[in-house]
Formats: structure tokens, C-alpha cells, sequence
């Protein structure tokens, strides 16, 4: 096998890996966003979960840096 097939199959697996963790990212998101969503929806009679939430939405914030 050349050197340059097995550069290029490193790369391949790079990406793979790569694209299962945004993947994994992505689903973490629109849990955070349901969640928050659902919030919206909902009477909220009790303020420490809005403040929950409310953290939550500043890591999804970090997670979209």
C-alpha cells in the first residue's frame, strides 16, 4: 500500500470520527433547544427552572462557538 493511500485513509477516518462527533453535538443541541422550547410552552411557577434553563442556554451558546 502506498504512503499516500494510507494518508488518504487516516484522513477518511479523521472525518468519520469527526462527523459522529457533531453529529452527537447536533442531538445534544436540540434536546438543550426542546427543552428550552418546552419552557416557553409551560407555566413556570417555580423560578430556579427558569434559572436552570436559562444555564442551560448559555452552554448550548458555548457549544455553537
Amino acid at each position: 500500500m502506498t504512503e499516500e493511500v494510507k494518508r488518504l485513509r487516516c484522513a477518511l477516518a479523521e472525518a468519520i470520527a469527526e462527523n459522529e462527533r457533531l453529529k452527537a453535538k447536533i442531538n445534544w443541541l436540540e434536546e438543550g433547544i426542546e427543552g428550552v422550547v418546552g419552557l416557553v410552552y409551560k407555566n413556570v411557577d417555580d423560578m430556579s427552572e427558569l434559572y436552570a434553563e436559562a444555564e442551560r442556554l448559555d452552554d448550548l451558546k458555548e457549544a455553537l462557538k
